[in-house]
This record gives structure tokens, sequence and C-alpha cells, in this order.
């Protein structure tokens, strides 16, 4: 096909908000350059250099939209720009392109016309080359995705009175009383405390901004998945704000008190996925499987207090039936934490018991098992594992079985 059958074709920019674009152009030149290496020798006249493969094209932008509306359509165009998805470009010369632009100069200095300029970079697609995510940023993700749709969901379903508001600031001062039993340094004190009053402060406007009252609510709840400290606790703490939440459930009869329910009860759950995967500390095996078993256990009851407040339709005012979009989020969270904590179960160390068979004790075992140190943190860590009380400290009799990890 010669050029000037080619120039027939329109160009056509997709931006990365898949918005489509054909504007007048010109200008067709492009750039290309190689990956090399050079290599220069003391007593060698000249330079050694290694050609590899070549770098992503660079392409000089020139286009034009003009008409009556050519100000509205490069506005838009702008907007558009400013999407940091890749542009795909169908060109008369060049086919298929997927650049990204690294500088867009608007001139409208000539009436009815907006011209265009630049240069745009030739990616390659974004799979390659495969790149490994890390779980616990994707964790983190869908709970962030999960605490939006569920304050989405409330500020749509509900318009909050006096009685939701005065539900809303006992959920909050609950949960802080519950909460700041698991502080262990003064800095989450702080701002767990701040979150608090933040919180109290936009339930006080739920009427008129519901949205960010629910938000500033589920901000409060979620502080103890971030303490600075370990696991266990993180996740026990939040386990006694769902509990202290749980008991409620018999003597809530109004729509918006069930929703506020599902709202606050389902934060509290997604809550235990972050708190599971933050600054994680397991030791072993036991350890991973019963934070599983602590987020399965506390989600099964979750959906049963869901069951006893939903009715048979939606349809009455005071009706109930929990939302889909909310549950189906929050149990794919909950799915992809599980199996991302079974792999690390798979690779923590592994419990492993053996049955003396002679008389011992804690010092020698010990020290065959873990190792002694000078702090006497593994002689500890021997003495919880297998609970041995006082008349065990100075013998072990034969037969006493004796755990350790590996």
């Amino acid at each position: 096909m010669s050029w000037i059958e080619n120039i027939k074709h329109d160009l056509v920019i997709t931006t990365g908000d898949k918005v489509d674009y054909k504007p007048q152009w010109l200008n067709a030149s492009k750039a290309k350059e190689y990956n090399v290496s050079e290599f220069n020798f003391p007593t060698v006249d000249g330079t050694l250099v290694y050609r590899q493969t070549p770098r992503g094209r660079r392409y000089n932008l020139e286009i034009y939209f003009q008409g009556e509306d050519h100000l509205e359509t490069s506005s838009k165009f702008e907007t558009s720009a400013d999407d940091p998805r890749a542009w795909v470009i169908s060109h008369p010369f060049y086919g298929r392109l997927l650049v990204h632009p690294i500088s867009l100069t608007f001139d409208n200095s000539v009436y009815n016309i907006t011209k265009i300029t630049g240069e745009l970079l030739e990616t390659i697609e974004d799979e390659n080359p495969k790149t490994t995510r890390d779980p616990a940023d994707d964790i983190s993700i869908q709970k962030e995705s999960v605490d939006e749709s569920i304050a989405d969901t409330f500020a749509t379903d509900v318009k909050p009175d006096t009685t939701d508001i005065n539900t809303l600031s006992d959920i909050n001062n609950n949960a802080y009383e519950e909460g700041k039993k698991g502080i262990k340094l003064d800095i989450d004190s702080s701002s767990y405390f701040n979150a608090f009053n933040t919180a109290n402060s936009a339930i006080l406007n739920a009427t008129e901004a519901p949205f960010k009252a629910m938000a500033e609510l589920q901000a409060m709840i979620n502080a103890p998945a971030l303490f600075i400290t370990g696991v266990k606790n993180r996740i026990s703490t939040l386990i006694r704000q769902f509990e202290k939440l749980r008991t409620s459930v018999t003597t809530i009869f109004s729509r918006s008190g069930k929703k506020i329910h599902e709202a606050t009860s389902g934060t509290l759950i997604s809550a235990l996925t972050l708190g599971a995967i933050t600054n994680t500390d397991y030791q072993n095996t036991d350890e991973v499987l019963d934070t599983i078993e602590d987020i399965l256990a506390n989600y099964d009851l979750y959906i049963s207090d869901l069951d006893s407040l939903q009715t048979d339709d939606n349809g009455e005012p005071t009706s109930f039936i929990p939302d889909a979009g909310v549950q189906i989020a929050l149990n794919n969270l909950i799915v992809f934490t599980v199996n991302n904590l079974l792999k690390i179960a798979v690779n923590a160390k592994q419990k492993r018991t053996i049955i003396l068979e002679e008389d011992n004790n804690v010092i020698v075992l010990t020290h065959r098992f873990f190792g002694l140190d000078a702090t006497d943190e593994n002689l500890d860590e021997f003495i919880n594992l297998n609970d041995i009380g006082i008349s065990e400290l100075l013998q072990i009799r034969k037969g006493r079985p004796i755990s350790y990890y590996i």
C-alpha cells in the first residue's frame, strides 16, 4: 500500500480512560535507540560497544482539533491525557502503538484551532516483564475497596436520625474502650484517640453527611489492625471489639439499625484481614493457623448474625436483606487472605513432638531443641510451648511429650 493510501486512514488515539479521539495530524517522525554497553581500556584506543535489544521508540506528536467546539474537545483530551494508563494509537504510518505521553503543549494562538505537540515514548505490555506483587498490598487494596463499598451502601440506604446517631456514637465509644486495651506504644495511643474524636465529630453530622460519618467510624474501627504490636495482640483486640458489638444483635429491630450492624461488623471482620498481614511476626505454623481459625470463626459468626437479622423480602420499611455487593467483596477478601496465610504457614516452622525416653530438665532440652541464648528467650519459649509448671522446672519425667519447632 502506498503512503498516499495510508494517509487516508484516520489517526485514532485511545487514551488511558478508554476514550477515542480522531484529531487532524501532521509530523510522523520517530527516533529509535538501542541498549548499549560501552567498555574503555587504558591501553587500547577506542571504545568496545556491545549493542543489544532496541529501547522503546520515541514519536513526535503534532495533532489539531478544529471547529467551533475545538476548545471543549481539547479540554476533554487534556483531562483524558492525565489518566496514567498507556495510550493505544492507530497510526496511518506506524500501525498500532502503545505509548505514554511524556510532554504535551497546547497552543490556542490560532483562532478555531487547538494545536497539540509533544513527545510519546513507546512502552511494553504491563505483563512483560512479569512482576510479583506483595499479597499484603493486594489485601490492603481490597480492604480499602470493601470499606468504601460498605460506607457507600450505608449512605445510600440510611438517612440517620437521632436514634441512629446515638447507636453510631455507642459503637464508637465501645470500640474505642476495647481497642485501647491493645495499645502498647504512645504513638498508637495518640493517633487512636484522634481517630476516635474525628469519628465522634463526623457521627454528630451523620444526617447531613452519612458517608463521611461511616468512613470516619471505619477508620477508628480499623486502627487496631495497624497497631505497632504483634499479630496476636492485634487480632485479639479486634475480636474483643467484634464480640462487644455482637451483644446488641438480638435487640436490633429497625432497618437502619440492621444496616449499621452490617456495616460496622463487616468493617471489623475485614479489619481482621488487615491485622493478620500487617508487620507479621509469625514464629511458626501454629500461630498462622490460629489466625486463620480466628478469621474464619468470626466471619461465620458475622454471617450467622446477618441471617438472624434478615427478613423474607426487602419491600417493607422495616425489611432488611444484606447488600449482595458488599458481602461478595468481603467474602473474596476473606478467601484471598486465608489462601495467602496458608502459604505463610507452609513456609513457617513446623511443630514436632517427641516422648522423652529418660528423665531430663528444661536447660538441656532447651539447648537441644532451641539453643541457649543470653537473654533466655528460647528458654521462655520452650517453657511456654510445653506448659512447663513449677514442679517440672528441675526435672521432667520420662514419658512426657515435648514439642518443638523445626
